[in-house]
């Protein structure tokens, strides 16, 4: 929950977003919890296959916070708002035993309500709840994908979704291509797994240069590590970052060309003979890999009399389709690998 607390504005853009995180962590957090990440309610509830008893769970979840439900908006579509804000929000001298009263008479109504099933008022009476807390919601599950009925849950969330209620499903990280195919256009929030690496990690990354991150890196960790181990600690803007290439282009290329790159990049311009002493490799081979490197464009080759001279090249958009082809964990998972190393560390370390 760490990502989500620490950005949660991130995930305020309609869109349904998949957190996948350990087994472990959501079998030793089933019972909900509301509260708040700078100024945004963040309402975390284990789902089921049973829509009743995680609706029932979400009501109980938010039954004791009554003042949170303070209405921003001109149309409140339930009385009982209407009679909170009068006599409690919106007066000087507020009436909390009044209020609390008919707060607590709705909840009851309401559990009763989904006690018998009466499905139209529990929907209509919960989707008010949550667009007045506009809260983020987070469903923690288990492994959708051995549940016998999912169509209810999914059809309640794509509901909740009409109305606008942002939405994050937990799972274990073994389940997430499941829920992928169960839930449309559903993804991982890596612009708000981008600024929670950096925040863990002492930068302050904004959106914009975050984006910018996740373009040039295609969310390689490792790119990202250098990326920010040479820029500035508050990266509000992309003058603010500093693209080390020549560190960074070793670490692209397959591993038998590393050191030949690593050469290249010191030096720039050179023929065989100037790395030759460098290099524990027979000649051939020598030519064979720097021939390679010229058809991956990161080096260019031209011949002065008898010698090849070889020359760094650097095209940065073929640079992107190198790292863009590179076989790697994507971003959310090397963060989250990173964060549960951390996590053992301060438990046994």
């Amino acid at each position: 929950m760490d990502i989500i607390y620490q950005t949660a504005s991130d995930f305020l853009t309609n869109d349904l977003w998949v957190m996948p995180t350990d087994r472990n962590i959501l079998e030793l957090d089933e019972s909900g919890e509301l509260k708040a990440s700078n100024n945004i309610p963040v309402l975390r509830v284990l789902a089921t296959p049973s829509l009743k008893k995680t609706i029932s769970r979400l009501v109980y979840t938010i039954k004791d916070k009554m003042v949170l439900f303070k209405n921003k908006e001109e149309d409140i579509n339930l009385n009982i708002f209407k009679y909170l804000n009068k006599i409690y929000f919106n007066t000087p001298n507020k009436n909390y035993y009044r209020a609390k009263k008919a707060w607590y008479r709705f909840i009851g109504d309401l559990f009763e309500d989904i006690n018998n099933w009466n499905f139209k008022k529990v929907m209509s009476k919960t989707i008010i709840l949550l667009k007045i807390l506009k809260p983020l919601l987070v469903f923690d599950v288990h492994d959708v994908s051995k549940w016998n009925h999912i169509e209810g849950f999914k059809k309640f969330i794509n509901t909740l979704r009409k109305h606008n209620i942002n939405i994050i499903i937990r799972c274990p990280v073994e389940s997430t291509n499941y829920v992928k195919k169960t839930f449309e256009n559903i993804k991982i929030n890596n612009i708000a797994v981008m600024k929670y690496y950096g925040k863990s990690n002492g930068y302050n990354i904004s959106t914009k240069v975050a984006e910018y991150l996740l373009k040039i890196s295609n969310g390689n960790i490792n790119i990202l590590k250098l990326i920010l181990r040479y820029s500035k600690r508050d990266l509000k803007t992309l003058r603010d970052l500093k693209i080390p290439w020549l560190k960074i282009i070793p670490s692209i290329v397959p591993k038998k060309y590393k050191k030949i790159m690593e050469i290249a990049c010191n030096i720039k311009k050179f023929n065989i003979n100037c790395i030759n002493n460098y290099l524990d490799l027979k000649i051939p081979t020598i030519y064979a890999y720097l021939s390679d490197l010229v058809d991956m464009k990161l080096l260019k080759k031209r011949r002065i009399g008898k010698n090849l001279v070889y020359k760094l090249n650097l095209d940065k958009e073929e640079l992107f389709q190198i790292i863009k082809n590179i076989d790697y964990k994507d971003l959310h998972y090397s963060v989250f690998l990173e964060s549960q190393q951390n996590y053992k560390f301060r438990l046994f370390g």
